[in-house]
């Protein structure tokens, strides 16, 4: 009786071991940018394809950036709160690693501080033209004041950088509403133009604020230059109302 008892002793033990093992394994097989040709301009991120030991894993990851090199420390640990099969399942996350400057860059994974998979090469080019609309998304009270404000930035030596058509639609400009209005010749009208030092233009439209009611406002903005670039930005201002 006291064999029997060693020998499911030892069985359970190994059956253990054997889960414990499974539920930290995982290995990555593919590494893809998500973006085709990504700009300093980009928040680039990448998307990370493998296997895992089961389907309770728990799956974490950061980005290690040293000069070029960029390593997604990757760590899998077993769920101690559920019970599943050990059974090889997909391993598929996405893992944003932000603007980088123009460059060559190399990527790859480190599965619980041992390197896996494929390390993939990818550049990062200086974007020609960017549209940027200022202020930012963000809350702002209904007595503040300010200017709107659009950045086109392009390369000097870029032909072509000038504007041959555009369109901007405001969602929600009173509180509640949720219409969608073209105010392309409205904004047409306010912009004013100077020119930016190192090249492209910014456009101002003074004390747009008075314009804008109490509520959440979506603003979007596309360009078309002369060399056929198209350029868009989104701004949401959530403006909240003062007892002033």
């Amino acid at each position: 009786m006291e064999g029997m008892y060693k020998r499911l002793f030892f069985a359970a033990l190994l059956a253990f071991s054997a889960n414990e093992a499974s539920a930290q394994w995982g290995t990555v097989e593919d590494i893809a940018i998500s973006q085709v040709a990504p700009s300093d301009r980009d928040l680039i991120s990448v998307e990370v394809k493998g296997l895992k030991g089961d389907g309770c894993q728990i799956v974490t990851s950061e980005v290690l950036i040293n000069g070029s090199e960029i390593v997604i420390d990757t760590t899998i640990k077993g769920n101690p709160v559920a019970i599943c099969p050990a059974v090889v399942v997909p391993l598929n996350f996405s893992q944003i690693i932000g603007s980088l400057n123009p460059g060559t860059y190399q990527v790859s994974a480190k599965i619980n501080g041992e390197a896996s998979g494929p390390q993939k090469e990818f550049a990062v080019t200086a974007a020609s033209a960017s549209l940027t609309l200022s202020p930012a998304t963000g809350v702002y009270a209904s007595n503040q004041t300010f200017d709107f404000t659009m950045f086109l930035e392009r390369d000097p030596s870029s032909p072509g950088s000038n504007v041959v058509a555009g369109s901007a639609y405001l969602s929600g400009r009173n509180a509640g509403s949720v219409q969608r209005t073209d105010v392309s010749e409205d904004l047409a009208q306010c912009l004013t133009m100077s020119e930016l030092a190192l090249g492209g233009r910014v456009f101002r439209c003074s004390n747009i604020s008075a314009q804008i009611g109490v509520g959440s406002h979506t603003l979007t903005v596309s360009l078309q230059l002369e060399d056929g670039t198209q350029l868009s930005d989104t701004v949401l201002w959530t403006v909240l109302g003062t007892q002033d």
